[in-house]
């Protein structure tokens, strides 16, 4: 009886052996998982329509462009000529990292309010991607102001 015991023993602990092989094999697998994975999107660049007190579509009519606090630099605004005019401003992506910047928005001479634009990375499994969390114009947010296309409203008074 202590052979059969012996034997049962010996089968039983082969059985946990191959069962926590298989488990360590699956735990190293999930900890490698994600190498050579480069999957990161880039923070987004906001783009705009600028519309006067009328509604109607003043983006391409005048000089927009966007100043940084204790920066001299200006950042003329690059227009896009889809269906309605829109407006992007490249430095918002090149500046963007974590956290918040906030820009001097002018048309022509005349200071029309500060842009406040705030992003942060979200993992997701192997990825990660960027998103606006804030995005004001003189602390009122414009995020519901987004369009089925991506651009944002800028409603001048």
């Amino acid at each position: 009886m202590s052979t059969l015991l012996q034997q049962l023993m010996k089968k039983i602990s082969l059985i946990l052996a191959l069962m926590s092989l298989v488990i360590l094999l699956n735990a190293c697998n999930q900890i490698f998982k994600c190498d050579g994975f480069a999957c990161v999107s880039p923070p987004p660049i906001p783009r705009f329509k600028i519309l006067n007190s009328s509604g109607i579509n003043v983006s391409d009519s005048t000089g927009y462009f966007l100043k940084i606090a204790n920066d001299n630099s200006t950042y003329k605004g690059t227009m896009v000529k889809t269906p309605e005019a829109t407006l992007y401003w490249d430095i918002m992506f090149t500046k963007g990292v974590d956290g918040t910047k906030e820009y001097e928005l002018y048309a022509e001479n005349t200071k029309l309010g500060v842009i406040r634009y705030e992003i942060s990375m979200k993992k997701s499994g192997c990825c990660s991607n960027y998103s606006i969390d804030v995005l004001n114009l003189n602390n009122v947010s414009l995020l519901n102001s987004q369009d089925q296309y991506g651009k944002y409203t800028i409603k001048l008074k």
